[in-house]
C-alpha cells in the first residue's frame, strides 16, 4: 500500500530530472513567450533557383527579460539547408528579422522549418522554436515563343512570349529572307508569361515570306527559337480587262469590255486606247477610253473601235495606284472578226441557165406514161386467162 502512494511521486521526479539533464528542450513558436513566423519569396520555385526565406523571431510584451538568440536554421526532418548564428538579443516585445536563402536541385515538395535556438539571459535554458513552411520547387523549363502580324501599312509586329517559367533576357529578334539576314531588333527581357513586341518594316522586304528568329539567355544559355511567317499584305490595285466582246461592221471592229480592278486598293485616272500602228489604227477618234477611278474589286466598263488587219491587237492600259503611274499593255484575240463570212452587201454567184424560156430538156415523160399503161394492161389480161384455165 505504501509502495502504491510512493509511485506517483517518484515519476514526477524522474520527469523533472529529466527535464534537466536533457539540455534544449523543443517548444512551438507560441510557447514560452517567443514566436517565429517565415515567409519565403516564392511558393513554386524552380529547380536552381534561389529562393530567400524570411525569419522573424519576437520576444512577446510581458516576457521573462531578455532572449537571447543563439542560431536560426532553416532545415527539413532530414537536411539543413541555411544556418545562421550569433543572432543577438531581444528585450520583451521586440523582434528581429533574419533573411535566409537556398536553392533546390530536385523538384518536388519541401516541408520547410525555420528552427531557432534561444534562451533566456537570466540563466534560462536553450530551447528550440521553429515555424513550418512549404515550397513546391518545379522543373526547370525554358521555352521562348515568336508571333507575328502584319498591319496595312507594311509594318510586321513580332511579339517575343516567356511560356517557361524562368526569365528570359539579352532578347534580340531577327528578321531574314532567303537566309540573309534583313533587320534586327531588341526586346526588353521578359518574365515568366509574359511577352514583348518589336516591329519590323517588312513592306521593303519584296517578299511574301520571311523568317524571324530570337536569341536568348536563360540561366547563363543563350537559346534560340525561329517562325517563319507569310506576311498579309494589301495587294495594290491592278487594272485588267475582262469579259471581252469583238464585233465588226464594214472595215471597223469594236471592242468592248470591263476594266476590273483586281487588287485591293483604288485605282484613278484609268485610260484604254489602241495604239496607231502597222494593221491597226483608231477610227474616228474611238481609239481610246478614260475610264475613271475604278474601286477595289469594282469594275468600269468601256468602247473601242478601230480598224485591225491582224488577228490581235495590243490595248494600252494606264492608271494611278498608290501615287504611282502604271502602264501596261494587253493583247486580244479579234481573228474571229476578220474571218471572211459572207455579209448583206457582198455580191453573191447567182443560179443561171441557157434555155429559151421552156422546161429545159429532160426525159420524155408522155412515151414513159403511155408504156407504163400498156404493161399495166397486158399483165391483168394474162391473169384473167390464167385463171380461166
Amino acid at each position: 500500500m505504501k509502495a502504491r502512494r510512493l509511485l506517483p511521486g517518484f515519476l514526477a521526479v524522474l520527469m523533472l530530472a529529466s527535464a534537466a539533464i536533457g539540455g534544449a528542450t523543443v517548444v512551438s513558436a507560441q510557447e514560452q513567450g517567443v514566436t517565429v513566423s517565415v515567409e519565403s519569396s516564392t511558393e513554386e520555385p524552380v529547380v536552381g533557383e534561389t529562393v530567400t526565406f524570411n525569419v522573424t523571431v519576437t520576444n512577446q510584451e510581458g516576457g521573462n527579460g531578455v532572449v537571447d538568440v543563439s542560431s536560426i536554421m532553416l532545415r527539413t526532418n532530414q537536411e539543413h539547408y541555411e544556418r545562421v548564428e550569433d543572432i543577438g538579443s531581444l528585450a520583451p516585445g521586440g523582434s528581429l528579422t533574419v533573411q535566409m536563402t537556398s536553392t533546390f536541385e530536385e523538384a518536388g515538395q519541401k516541408n520547410l522549418k525555420a528552427h531557432v535556438s534561444a534562451e533566456r539571459a537570466a540563466g534560462g535554458n536553450l530551447r528550440a522554436y521553429y515555424s513550418p513552411v512549404t515550397v513546391d520547387v518545379q522543373e526547370l523549363d525554358i521555352n521562348g515563343g515568336l508571333s507575328a502580324t502584319t498591319n496595312n501599312s507594311d509594318e510586321t509586329t513580332v511579339s517575343f512570349t516567356n511560356y517557361g517559367n524562368v526569365e528570359l533576357s539579352d532578347i534580340e529578334i531577327t528578321a531574314s529572307v532567303d537566309d540573309a539576314v534583313r533587320d534586327r531588333r531588341d526586346a526588353f527581357d521578359v518574365d515568366p508569361n509574359e511577352a514583348d513586341s518589336v516591329t519590323f518594316d517588312t513592306g521593303e522586304y519584296g517578299t511574301d515570306s520571311v523568317t524571324f528568329m530570337a536569341a536568348y539567355t536563360a540561366r547563363g544559355d543563350r537559346h534560340e527559337t525561329t517562325r517563319t511567317v507569310t506576311l498579309d499584305q494589301e495587294v495594290a490595285g491592278e487594272i485588267r480587262l475582262t469579259g471581252i466582246d469583238v464585233t465588226g461592221s464594214g472595215s471597223a471592229t469594236s471592242i468592248d469590255g470591263e476594266a476590273a480592278n483586281v487588287g485591293g486598293t483604288d485605282v484613278e485616272s484609268v485610260l484604254v486606247s489602241i495604239p496607231d500602228t502597222d494593221g491597226i489604227s483608231p477610227s474616228g477618234g474611238s481609239g481610246e477610253y478614260f475610264v475613271g477611278s475604278v474601286d477595289a474589286s469594282e469594275f468600269a466598263t468601256f468602247e473601242l473601235t478601230a480598224n485591225i488587219e491582224s488577228d490581235t491587237v495590243p490595248i494600252e492600259i494606264a492608271y494611278i495606284v498608290d501615287n504611282e503611274r502604271v502602264t501596261l499593255t494587253q493583247t486580244i484575240d479579234v481573228s474571229s472578226v476578220n474571218t471572211t463570212t459572207g455579209t448583206a452587201g457582198q455580191n453573191q454567184p447567182e443560179a443561171t441557165s441557157t434555155g429559151t424560156g421552156q422546161d429545159p430538156p429532160g426525159l420524155p415523160i408522155l412515151p414513159i406514161v403511155v408504156g407504163l399503161l400498156v404493161i399495166v394492161s397486158l399483165g391483168g389480161a394474162g391473169f384473167y386467162l390464167w385463171n380461166r384455165e
